[in-house]
């Protein structure tokens, strides 16, 4: 996804939009700072003379969903034909409601601003980047780009759709995280914990290694039983840099499936580290990887699924890939003047 940096102008008449999460800082004077920088950077005299057109406005969120009739609202206060840029200044689940926030909307486009303990997406674009997402400069005049997203029941999500073991994992909040500056140089030693987790999560719940689905890819039946079934968009494994499943690109107009086989708590453990470390295809007779438009899961039990970090329980699934659903802002695209 790295493009050519280049120099692009603000637009002077767009509006801004930024949602920002609370439970995504580590305290309320660093939301409030953040809320400060906002104002000042709108406000201030360097800036007022580019951005003098602009209007702005901060929703601070205050349930899940509620950023999505936030947006819906300030946007139809938007004049027609002026351009809407909404910013999810926080983690996935931030990003998961300005996305369902922003779709089918005309003329918006969608920025991540990260601040939350997971941000997944913006490592498409490279690596050591953080900054330029950061940079409300940088953001407010970066060009964007079109991606997919997935479609599942009624929610769109940029991420994945985990299903089975990794999603139960995430529901039951067992996630180790490694400091941001300690991970750079801990990558290894981080590895090892989440997939320990993982191995303890199905330890404890050995019925989820081995449950049975009605597993359709397109037209093709994989039903059986698995530990997992994963439907990415992107290929890096959760929120670090580890690519798990390099095929995946959330900008082809597929779903990337990945599945993983009945597996037992001796096993466990081996079978996480090939997938977490990207090598499910050296090992086809333990993962199943399809490239596909829709899937449909179901299951006699109840199906726990993470979608973009969101946890729902149902019965069944029904998925695909909606291309070109929305246009992503890119800050590494922009080099200051």
């Amino acid at each position: 996804m790295d493009k050519d940096s280049l120099t692009i102008t603000p637009n002077i008449s767009a509006r801004h939009f930024f949602v920002v999460n609370p439970v995504c800082f580590d305290s309320s004077l660093k939301m409030e700072a953040m809320i400060a920088e906002i104002h000042r950077f709108f406000n201030d005299s360097d800036n007022s003379p580019l951005y003098k057109q602009s209007g702005y406005a901060v929703h601070t969120s205050r349930f899940p969903r509620d950023a999505i009739y936030a947006i819906q609202r300030y946007a139809k206060a938007v004049p027609s034909g002026y351009p809407l840029r909404v910013y999810a200044v926080g983690g996935d689940g931030t990003l998961f409601d300005c996305l369902n926030g922003v779709v089918g909307l005309p003329n918006v486009e969608l920025g991540i601003i990260p601040h939350g303990k997971k941000n997944s997406l913006y490592r498409i674009f490279g690596e050591n980047n953080k900054d330029a997402f950061n940079s409300l400069e940088v953001q407010t005049r970066a060009p964007s780009v079109t991606m997919d997203a997935l479609y599942c029941g009624s929610n769109y999500a940029l991420n994945h759709c985990l299903i089975g073991l990794e999603a139960l994992f995430h529901a039951g909040g067992l996630t180790v995280k490694i400091p941001t500056f300690l991970d750079r140089y801990m990558s290894v030693f981080s590895r090892t914990l989440n997939i320990a987790s993982l191995y303890f999560t199905g330890v404890i719940n050995s019925e989820i290694l081995k449950q049975n689905y009605r597993f359709w890819v397109d037209s093709e039946n994989l039903s059986g039983a698995y530990a997992f079934i994963n439907i990415v968009n992107k290929p890096y494994y959760a929120d670090s840099n580890k690519i798990a499943i390099s095929e995946a690109n959330p900008t082809d107009g597929c779903l990337d499936v990945l599945a993983c086989g009945e597996i037992n708590a001796l096993n466990s453990y081996s079978i996480l580290n090939k997938y977490i470390n990207g090598h499910h295809a050296r090992y086809p007779n333990l993962f199943t990887y399809r490239r596909a438009k829709k899937v449909f899961v179901s299951s006699s039990q109840p199906l726990i699924l993470d979608l973009d970090g969101e946890i729902f329980y149902d019965k069944y699934i029904s998925m695909e890939i909606k291309p070109e659903v929305v246009r992503i802002i890119v800050p590494t695209q922009v080099r200051q003047e």
